[in-house]
Order: structure tokens, then C-alpha cells, then sequence
């Protein structure tokens, strides 16, 4: 028997209408009629086994699926609980939608002593979503959605929290509610004189240099013509990696906190930064305040408010990364057909935009390579990580690195590629939280079910999601989860050190991992090398079954 239409069951059905098809959540005693009409319904529940891991996977989900995740959680502490997702996800941009309950006395001023009782939910979840509201009455309910997915389709994404009061939700609803899904607002694009004037302007730069940020990577395609157009080399944040892939002649996967990648950027003389806040956690790592742009500065992005921060561009373009660059494209073609066509009227000799760079000094792949000399200002401790990695790569080519606050994510952070973009995140900068690469891995696997999924975890950071193990077992589906131990919080006892300070509260007892993941029914295994680790990836994901590989950091550091 279905459910009659309540305001719970018409948010299920609203949410199908949107291509919903995981939902991810606890139930509680506030949230029961947001479940009413969820078993008869097309979306898939999955069950954390903490609020905390229910923005996580969310966060992986929207990453792989480019979809929003979507969340239900309680009043109160399941509110609270999914704070820390939401300020990763508000720090990264990652289209997150949180669906809460609030007690009926939302309205009085004056605490009355409710189960799960918070004084004011607005005001917390304002500090971590894009905004936050609200829906006060069953005809709010349609246009606060549309709201809300017109955010993640046309401006720049986040974490929308939606509040129901828990009497409207078992309330009556209108069969009208469930009308057609409204037409999503289109993404903007750049002025057309803003593009012209970029155009002219990178058409003549000789050292031109693209810094291509996390807002770019649905724009891949885009970017890559137009640095092979421009001989310009592609500098990736974080986020970015795979824009070009790592066997492209003009990819730049190394942080602009290295003096080399920095020298040669400062011989620029244009710099095209596409969906980049230009931040510190990309370009100044070691905060020495030595990053500069000295070059003339265009920056698009979708949002208005970003494009001056941090730097002043010389020129904004604001609008979405893919569009715009799609249409810059297009008017540099027309410059350089212009320009091409007054040559030869003139009886010169054609040159394009394509060849103009001749010698080293200008050259774009000449230039890239220069910058990748990065690689020798490592240790040789992250320079065995990039080892590691690149054979988790080149032997699993299509994998996805999911990773948390850990040692050998720091060192990918500073100079890895993969092959496409999307499969390297981690939660190590922006809001810089720890638990975060397991319940994400699991949300990226369900996006993404047949693709191997690599989760990068520390033996600290593991266990503030040891019972995710349990969620993950749930979903049936297999994701390579290496646990990388050195007793304690190691980036934080090197830098206590460093700062000749007591290293106190960073070592601690750390269990048998392999033990707790064969109390989950989850197989585990121990490795030693990057070809134990890469075999035991490849042998479960084969049998569509997780592990749990565990990597003693001191011995895999000795390995050759």
C-alpha cells in the first residue's frame, strides 16, 4: 500500500524528480516521516554510522558523480554531528544538500527544554552552507528545492541546509506540489567584451602560464585545447589534478610552493587563473609569503565575489570555467585569423598563436618541464611516497585516490598527477579535517561502482571512522582502504619538533587493524611494498569485495 501524500513523502518524490538516487542519513525520532515514503521510492538509503560520515560520503558521492550529495539528519546533534562535512564541502565547493529536521517550537524565543533542542539551528549551519533556511509551510517546499538545486547547477556550489519543522513533515500535502521540476537556470558566461579583451591580450603573450584550479575540472576538454592553443604551461591545484593528465608535455601537477615551479611562473607575462581562489593551501604551503604574480592577471570564475580575492585581477571573467573558456577560444581563433589575414595583405609571413613560441625561453612544454624540476626539492621520504603512488597508478590506471590528513597525501598534494581529473581528493587543506578519506570513499564508489576506489587513511584519522567499516560492508561494494601507520599524528610531531616544542597528545595506541576489519566481515591483509599493495588492490577489486591494506610507514619507506 503506498503512503498518502504527506509533506515527507511529496520531498521524497520531489527529490526522484531531481535525479536523487542516494540519500544518506540516520533515522531518529524527528526524521521518521522523511522516511515514510523513501522504501516505495527510487533512491537508495545508506546508513553511517555517524552524521559526521553521512556528509563524507556525500562529499565523495558529489565529487565522482558531479551530482549533489544529499543528507537527512536530526535536529540538534545530527545537525551538529554533520557540521565538520558541511565546512569541507563549503571550503572545496562540493554540491551538498543537508535536509534537516527542527522541533515545532522553532519559533519561541525562549528554550523549552525539547529533545534535541538547539536555541537557534540557522545560525550554526549559516557558518558552513551557502545558506541556510527554513521551509515553513507545504507550498514553501517546491521552490526552496529549486532554490536550492539551482545553487549547485548555475552558481558556484556548496552545502545548502534546508530545515522542516517536525509537525509539517507527517502533514497533509497537495498532490499539485509534485508538478513538473521547474527548468534549472543555466551557468553564466563571461561578458562578451570581457572575452575579446582576454583574447587580445593572451593572443600576444609570449610567456602566457594558465593556473587551473578545482573550478575547472569539469572544463577539461576546454583547457586543454586552449593550453595547447597558447603553448602555455597548466599549473593544478589539489583539486585540479588530471586537468591535463600526467603524460601531457604542459602539465604542471607541483605546488607553487616550490622555488622552481614559482621561478618560472614569474617569468610569465600573462597568467589565466580558471576557478582558483588563488589561496595559500595551493600556492604558499610553507606560508613564506614569497608567492607572487607579477604578470598581467585574468581570472574567471563563476562566482563575482571570488574573482578579487587574494589577487586583484588585471581582467575578471566571470562566469562558468567551461562556457567561457569554450567561448575564449572561439575569439582567439578570430584574433588569429585576423591577424593572420592582415599578414598576408601585407606580403609577411603568418604566425599564429599556436607557433609563435619558438625558443626556450617561451616555450610552453620547455617551461613545464623546467617547473617539474620540483621533484629534487623533496626529501626522500616524499619523494618515495610519489613512488608509491605512481605505481597504485600506472598499475591501476582508472583508480580513484580518496585521501584524508596523512603523511603520503601531503606529498601527493605537492607533486602527483593522475590521469583524469576527479580521482585525486583529500580532505589535508581547505577545512583540513581527519575521518574524512573512508566514509568519501565510499560515497565515490557508489558513484562510480565499477572504477577501483583507493582510500589513503592514517592510522589516526582511521579512528575517527572505524565503524564507517560497517557502512561500507553495508553498500557491498569494494574499496581498497590503506591504512598508512606511524603510531600517532606524525605531520603534527615533526612540526611540534620543528617548533622545539614538547611532542605531547600525538602518540597514542593504535589497535590491529586487521582484527577490527575482520570483525566487519572485511578482509585485511598487511603489505610492505607498493607490489603487495597494488596486488592486493587489484585481486579484491576483481572479486568486488573491500580490504584493508596495512602499511607499516617505517618499513615501506625502507623498501626498494
Amino acid at each position: 500500500m503506498l503512503p498518502e501524500l504527506t509533506v515527507g513523502v511529496a520531498l521524497i518524490k520531489l527529490l526522484e524528480q531531481y535525479q536523487v538516487k542516494h540519500v544518506f542519513g540516520i533515522p531518529g525520532v524527528h526524521t521518521i516521516e522523511l522516511y515514510r515514503g523513501l522504501a516505495e521510492s527510487s533512491i537508495q538509503h545508506h546508513t553511517p554510522r555517524h552524521e559526521q560520515g553521512a556528509g563524507f560520503m556525500a562529499d565523495g558521492y558529489a565529487r565522482v558523480s558531479r551530482q549533489p550529495g544529499v543528507c537527512f539528519v536530526i535536529t540538534g546533534p545530527g545537525l551538529t554531528n554533520i557540521a565538520t562535512p558541511m565546512g569541507q564541502a563549503l571550503a572545496d565547493s562540493i554540491p551538498m544538500l543537508v535536509i534537516s529536521s527542527v522541533n515545532d517550537t522553532i519559533a519561541s524565543c525562549q528554550a523549552q527544554g525539547m529533545l534535541h533542542e538547539m536555541p537557534d539551528q540557522l545560525v550554526l549551519s549559516a557558518q558552513v552552507a551557502r545558506y541556510s533556511e527554513t521551509v515553513f509551510t507545504a507550498d514553501d517546499l517546491p521552490a526552496a528545492l529549486a532554490k536550492a538545486f539551482n545553487q549547485f547547477a548555475s552558481s558556484r556550489p556548496g552545502p545548502v541546509h534546508l530545515q522542516l519543522p517536525v509537525n509539517l513533515l507527517g502533514s497533509p500535502a497537495d498532490p499539485s506540489l509534485i508538478s513538473e521540476m521547474p527548468q534549472l537556470a543555466n551557468r553564466p558566461v563571461a561578458s562578451v567584451a570581457d572575452i575579446k579583451a582576454a583574447a587580445d591580450l593572451l593572443s600576444v603573450a609570449q610567456r602566457p602560464t594558465i593556473l587551473a584550479g578545482g573550478g575547472s575540472v569539469e572544463a577539461s576538454q576546454q583547457v586543454r585545447r586552449l593550453a595547447e592553443k597558447l603553448n602555455a604551461p597548466v599549473h593544478m591545484t589539489i583539486n585540479a589534478r588530471g586537468v591535463l593528465p600526467f603524460s601531457h608535455e604542459l602539465a604542471v601537477p607541483a605546488t607553487c610552493t616550490y622555488h622552481s615551479v614559482r621561478e618560472v611562473l614569474n617569468e610569465s607575462d600573462v597568467v589565466l587563473a580558471l576557478g582558483t581562489e588563488l589561496s595559500a593551501t595551493d600556492y604558499d604551503q610553507f606560508k613564506d609569503d614569497q608567492f607572487k604574480i607579477t604578470a598581467k592577471l585574468v581570472r574567471c570564475d563563476i562566482d563575482p565575489l571570488q574573482i578579487n580575492n587574494n589577487f586583484t585581477a588585471d581582467l575578471s571573467l566571470v562566469g562558468d570555467i567551461g562556457l567561457t573558456v569554450q567561448k575564449l577560444l572561439d575569439e582567439i581563433d578570430l584574433v588569429g585569423f585576423v591577424n593572420e589575414t592582415a599578414s598576408e595583405k601585407a606580403g609577411e609571413k603568418a604566425s599564429t598563436t599556436a607557433n609563435k613560441a619558438n625558443n626556450s625561453e617561451s616555450d610552453g612544454v620547455s617551461r613545464a618541464s623546467r617547473a617539474m624540476q620540483a621533484l629534487a626539492e623533496m626529501s626522500a621520504p616524499e619523494r618515495r611516497h610519489i613512488q608509491i603512488l605512481e605505481a597504485i597508478r600506472d598499475q591501476i590506471p582508472d583508480c580513484i585516490f580518496v585521501g584524508d590528513s596523512t603523511q603520503i597525501i601531503y606529498s601527493g598534494n605537492m607533486i602527483f598527477n593522475t590521469y583524469e581529473p576527479g580521482r585525486w581528493f583529500n580532505s589535508s587543506v581547505g577545512f583540513g579535517t581527519l575521518g574524512y578519506a573512508l566514509p568519501a570513499a565510499t560515497g565515490a564508489v557508489l558513484a562510480k561502482e565499477n572504477t577501483p576506489v583507493v582510500c589513503l587513511i592514517g592510522d589516526g584519522g582511521m579512528q575517527f571512522v572505524l565503524g564507517e567499516l560497517g557502512a561500507l560492508k553495508d553498500t557491498g561494494k569494494s574499496v581498497a582502504i590503506v591504512v598508512w601507520c606511524n603510531g600517532g599524528y606524525r605531520e603534527i610531531k615533526t612540526s611540534m619538533e620543528r617548533a622545539d616544542v614538547a611532542t605531547v597528545g600525538v602518540e597514542f595506541s593504535v589497535p590491529d587493524y586487521v582484527k577490527v576489519a575482520q570483525a566487519y566481515g572485511i578482509d585485511a591483509v598487511t603489505a610492505s611494498n607498493e607490489q603487495q599493495i597494488c596486488t592486493a588492490i587489484q585481486q579484491h577489486f576483481e572479486r568486488r569485495v573491500p580490504v584493508v591494506i596495512v602499511v607499516d610507514e617505517e618499513e615501506i619507506l625502507q623498501a626498494s
